[in-house]
């Protein structure tokens, strides 16, 4: 009999530490798991933190280079108008001369002639000789008195097709050119005015 309630009390013993460790070793796991997930969060809350800050300082230095750039002033267009007392009076000096902005200081213009076409016959001018004269005045018919002052710029000849094309630079002095081609009547031959817009004589005899 005391051998069985012995060994009933050691049972029960048995079962009593059973049942503290077990639950021992569920606070144990508790402690662990929370522990666990403050660990976790720690570092994502440390992480945000940077970009955050680095966001409010970028938005603050775009503000202060704003602010610190001023707008730069917008400097009047320069004049060219000369002073009117000075138009009046005669210059002394190079520095008291004004030049108009649309004045042209060269001195010659480059004419393209384009000459093509046939004599009073119906024949090719092919190797005809042609010569250009020019003259200061403008001059629109041979009774003109100034074709007494022609000047002869130039002498060419047709190409076996009958043409002539050729470039030459002409004295801006000059007003009108003449082209006379020979074997042609005077009537035939061309009077053109030079002006200094027109870069190029085309004329097609017949």
């Amino acid at each position: 009999m005391n051998t069985l309630t012995k060994f009933s009390a050691l049972t029960l013993v048995c079962f009593t530490l059973s049942g503290c460790g077990g639950g021992g070793g569920e606070g144990g796991s508790t402690g662990t798991s929370t522990s666990s997930s403050n660990t976790a969060t720690a570092p994502a809350n440390n992480t945000s933190t940077p970009a955050s800050t680095q966001t409010t300082q970028s938005q603050s230095q775009t503000q202060n280079d704003g602010a610190a750039t001023p707008a730069e002033p917008t400097e009047p267009a320069p004049s060219y108008e000369p002073d009117p007392t000075l138009l009046d009076s005669q210059a002394e000096t190079s520095n008291d001369l004004h030049v108009k902005a649309d004045f042209n200081f060269s001195t010659s213009k480059t004419v393209t002639l384009d000459l093509s076409g046939q004599d009073v016959l119906g024949d090719s001018l092919a190797n005809k000789m042609v010569k250009i004269y020019a003259m200061h005045e403008v001059v629109e018919s041979y009774e003109d008195e100034a074709m007494a002052d022609k000047a002869l710029l130039a002498t060419a000849r047709f190409n076996n097709a009958g043409q002539i094309t050729m470039t030459l630079d002409i004295p801006v002095n000059y007003k009108t050119l003449l082209i006379s081609v020979d074997g042609m009547l005077q009537s035939n031959h061309l009077l053109t005015e030079l002006n200094m817009q027109a870069t190029t004589v085309a004329h097609q005899f017949n």
